[in-house]
Formats: C-alpha cells, structure tokens, sequence
C-alpha cells in the first residue's frame, strides 16, 4: 500500500449514514481521534419520535452527544474538533426541496448553510454506511425494517451516485442476513424478491396483516431483521455497477467496546447491556439453550477498525472495482460458550456489584424445556408477583411483573441470535487485510484480529461498563452494593431456613421411619465434623 490509514484520511470529507447509532458514535470517535487531519465528516439523520416531540435539529441532537465521555480523548487532543462534524436533516438528501421549504432556526440555518446537496456531490470523498443492526430488532414488523434496511438505502445510493470525487463505500450489515446458510462465503446471496414491489404489497396491509403473511414471505430467514439485510445486500450487488468500489462488513452481535474508546464502553440502546443489566441485577436467572452453544458477540472496536480499514484498502488500484465482503463473527476464530460467560459474569457481578439488586446474581442456561420453565415459574414468576404485592401494600407502583414481561419478550427474539452453534464462514478477506494492515505499522491503532481477545477481562469491562455507562453508577459505591447483596444472601438463607422447617414438619417430623434417617444423616455429618475438629485440634498443639 503506498500510504498509511492516517495518511490516507488526510484531508478527506467523509459522509457517514448512521452516525447516531452505537457503532456510528464509535466510528465518528475513532476517525477524529486516529485521522486527526481529516478534512470534514457529514452525518446525514433521520428524524426520530424523541427528535420530532422536542423539536430537536440535528444540531440539537448531535450537541448531546458532544457532551458525553466518548469524546473525552479526543476533547484533550482538539477541543475544537466538533466544528469537523456536519449534522443534517436526511432529507436534504433525499428530498432537497422539504428542507429548502421549512422555517429553521438561525443555529440551524447557520449549519445547513455550510453545505447544500452540490457542495456534498463534489466533496465528499468517502462513504460509511451504518445499517441498523440493534439487537432489539424483532420490536419492529417487517414494514418498518423493510423502510429502514432496505428503502432508505436506495434513496441514499441514489444520492451517492451523483457524487463525482466519490471513492467507496462501506457498508456495516449483518452475518445473520445469511444465517440460514450452513457455510457462510464472500459473496452476495441474491435475493429473488424486488424490494419495491414488496414496499408496494405490504403498504396496504394493516399491522396485523403484515404479522400473518410475514412468515411466508422472509421463507428460511428467522425474522425480518435477517431478511431486510439479506434484501439491502441485493440492492448493494445490484447497484455496484454505477457506484464506486463497495465493501461490506458482516458483523455478528455488537457488545461492549474492548479498548477504544474506554474498555467496556456501551450505551443503553446497546441490546446485549441491558442483558447483562438483567442478570447482574438478579432478575434474570434461566436462559433457554444448550449451555455449550456459542454467545457470538463482537466487541464494538473491532468491526469500527474494520470499516475504516476496509476503505483505506479500497484505495489500491486493483481493489477499486471488486465487491468486497468481510466476515466480522467470534465463533469461528474466538469462541465464547454461555456457560463460560455464565460462570465468568457470576464471579465478577459479585466483585463488582450493581446497585439495588433484586436478587443476588446466578444465570442457568438450560436446553430441557422443563427445567427452564420450572426455573421461570420459580425464579422469575412468583418472585415477582411477591415483590408486586409488597410494593402494593406499601403504597408504591407494581412494577417488577411487567419488568419480566418485557424481559421474557426480549429473550424471545434473542434466541436464534445469542444461543447458537458456530457461524460458519470464509475469513479470507479478514485475513488478507489484517495482513496488509499489519505491514504498515496501523495495526495496533486499527486492531480488529478478536483471536487476541481474552474473555474473561473483556467481559469484567462490560460488567463494569455496563455499570457506569448504562446504569450510571458511582464505582465509588461498591461497598453499599456488596452490603444490599449480602442482606439479599441472609435473606434467602432464611427463607430457605423456614421452608426445610416447613417440610420437616409436613413430611418428616409424622413418620418414624424417615425420622430416624433424618436423624442417621444428622449424626454422620456431626460425627465427621467432630473427627475433623479433632485432627485440626491435634495438628495445632
């Protein structure tokens, strides 16, 4: 390569979709702090329910972000570096004119004066493409992530293909758009179905509509967040031959960051911490799934370092006209098993306590029906039925019944993700650019080889992170935490106390025979606790 990635950013103007999402945020941070001569990024949002209510501008929601620890690092390299990032109204993409038109206060005026849609077709230089790759996908039906996978990346490339000094594009799907796969290669699966005429079919269709004939349509794709990335890999194939050089990442299940920015780094829309949130609090005790199936998750670093690699290896001549895809997964080069982030998330929850437990941490990952529904009715039900009536009789809302409801939701969708064998695919791109990553001194800066991952430290930093970026706990409070805990252990200690009272009253106490093996068992254990007492008394003198 004649350049090093640096290098290579320098002076470039980069438009990245999907700025505002927890690998965007990571993907912004990254450039301003590693490529710090780059020229200008644009982040083109779209409006949301929160943005809409509040009357948020783009501006708006982007000084919200500035102010959080993400951009701590780069603060204390370029306090200025806010006035490199360009947020905008998507539509002005999309539609110029439903911008143009409105009324815009004069912060927002001020921004949107910068750029126009013929100042971006002529400087931007670099395309990222962050698709919506949220583990809570299956909240959303099949129209919604048809709109958002699948329309909205249409509409973008029609833009892109406008843009004259345009170089490549990078674009972050999902490995489980294949998933149905027994071999996962680098290459696109076509898709036979044609995304509008599917837009066309379900916009007359009435939610419930849309649920009934879903099944039928996504065929062997598990729901319609695989099916609606399996779509947008079409469209991406389809319009390859008017676009620059395109790459795209498949990556698996996004968790915590490993190193950058902070080890540990998450945000609360992240799917997997609020997960983790549920066990380290002791609400969630019992997963359904074989305890040896593999949890492929991919620290969020790792696919960031890979996006902005992939670009810089699209600026080698003989690379500039391929279709290029990366398989971004743990299972084939790292595998992790639920049972060890099980045992591991058990150990460190109790080092490093969350605040107002439920119940004291323990997670059961079981592939017997019978065993997790028994777990479920003990551990979850009637636990939380208790504390709703406690809460009740104390005068305050009942609210832990409908946590679990919500909890039990999720862990439905997330089944066919998280608990599963290993993905098998190709690592031939990986390997390849990891390489010629590595010839250039980057790769410690831009490291994205997770076989150097040690699991049990990265997941004490999403214990921790988890902690302090999503429950937004003092660490400084950990000896109150362990304190809650250690009452929660009396507390069931006595409960299990009274119940084996209970039972000796019920059961043993009434018939002879069983009292005097009660009774035997009794003497034997008090008999060996006195031999050993014995021993240690004469080894001591």
């Amino acid at each position: 390569m004649s350049s090093s990635i640096p290098d290579f950013y320098h002076g470039k103007t980069i438009l990245v979709f999907g700025s505002t999402t927890f690998p965007g945020k990571v993907l912004l941070e990254k450039l301003l702090r590693s490529c710090p001569d780059i020229e200008k990024i644009y982040c083109p949002v779209y409006p949301t329910k929160k943005t809409v209510t509040h009357h948020f501008s783009p501006v708006d929601t982007f000084a919200e972000i500035y102010t959080t620890k993400l951009f701590d690092r780069v603060r204390r390299i370029n306090a200025k570096f806010q006035e490199k990032i360009i947020p905008f109204d998507i539509n002005l993409l999309i539609s110029p004119t439903a911008v143009t038109n409105t009324e815009l206060d004069s912060n927002e005026e001020k921004r949107l004066g910068l750029i126009s849609w013929r100042n971006l077709q002529n400087t931007v230089d670099l395309c990222f493409y962050i698709a919506n790759n949220s583990v809570d996908f299956d909240e959303q039906n099949l129209k919604d992530m048809i709109q958002t996978n699948v329309m909205d990346l249409k509409s973008s490339l029609t833009f892109l293909k406008t843009c004259t000094q345009l170089q490549s594009i990078v674009y972050l799907s999902s490995i489980y758009a294949n998933i149905d796969c027994p071999f996962i290669d680098e290459c696109v699966y076509p898709c036979p179905i044609e995304p509008q005429k599917l837009v066309d079919a379900l916009d007359w269709m009435d939610k419930e509509m849309v649920e009934l004939a879903t099944p039928k349509l996504i065929g062997p794709k598990p729901n319609a967040f695989a099916f609606s990335h399996w779509l947008a890999e079409t469209v991406l194939s389809e319009e390859q031959k008017s676009l620059p050089s395109i790459s795209i990442v498949r990556v698996s299940i996004i968790g915590a960051a490993w190193k950058d920015p902070y080890p540990g780094w998450v945000e609360k829309s992240n799917g997997p911490s609020e997960l983790f949130a549920a066990v380290g609090r002791g609400y969630l005790r019992s997963m359904k799934g074989d305890s040896h199936d593999i949890l492929d998750i991919v620290p969020v670093d790792i696919p960031v370092n890979l996006l902005i690699a992939a670009s810089w290896e699209k600026s080698c001549e003989e690379r500039k006209q391929h279709l290029t895809l990366y398989h971004c997964t743990s299972s084939g080069l790292n595998p992790f098993h639920w049972q060890e982030m099980s045992n591991y998330f058990i150990e460190y929850s109790k080092r490093v306590p969350y605040e107002h437990a439920f119940r004291r941490p323990n997670l059961s990952v079981t592939s017997h029906s019978l065993i997790h529904d028994s777990y479920v009715f003990f551990s979850h039900l009637i636990p939380a039925y208790l504390a709703d009536i406690g809460l009740r009789l104390t005068g305050r809302q009942a609210r832990v019944v409908n946590l679990y409801k919500n909890l039990h939701r999720t862990l439905l969708g997330l089944e066919s993700f998280m608990i599963r064998g290993e993905i098998q695919c190709s690592y031939d791109s990986l390997n390849s650019l990891r390489q010629l990553v590595s010839e250039t001194n980057n790769f410690n800066e831009f490291n994205f080889d997770i076989r150097a991952l040690h699991w049990p430290t990265y997941i004490e930093s999403y214990l921790i992170g988890t902690k302090r970026y999503v429950l937004n706990e003092d660490m400084n409070s950990l000896n109150g935490a362990q304190k809650h805990l250690n009452n929660l252990r009396n507390i069931r200690w006595a409960f299990n106390t009274i119940i084996l009272v209970l039972l000796w009253r019920i059961f043993i106490s009434k018939r002879p025979t069983a009292r005097n093996l009660w009774y035997f068992v009794i003497n034997f254990f008090v008999a060996k606790f006195v031999r050993f007492f014995k021993i240690l008394s004469a080894g001591n003198t």
